[in-house]
């Protein structure tokens, strides 16, 4: 049961920090100030494309490394391509 609340609490602690990095990031360019419900609701919807987008690539870069035997170098190319876009998503996010 400790478990399970240590990593609720590691959750709610991860979101507030994803929130007020994302202030300060946007602060710090000089862009106008969000409400905190407005950063809140942008970071939720970064995770789930960031989630969902991790979920894919791991399949994908299975089924090419499993299934058709393709070298790991190339089984990889899904996961590095996901990892550029999110990047990008969070940059373009910040600039918002």
């Amino acid at each position: 049961m400790a478990g399970i609340i240590g990593d609720l609490l590691e959750g709610i602690a991860g979101f507030v920090t994803d929130v007020w990095l994302l202030r300060r990031q946007r602060s710090a360019r000089g862009r106008p100030g969000n409400s905190w419900g407005d950063d809140a609701a942008d970071v939720v919807v970064f995770n789930a494309w960031a989630i969902g987008l991790s979920i894919a690539a791991v399949a994908l870069a299975s089924i090419l490394f499993f299934v058709l035997k393709l070298p790991s170098w190339i089984s990889l190319a899904p996961v590095l391509a996901g990892g550029i876009y999110l990047g990008y998503r969070w940059l373009a996010l910040a600039r918002a």
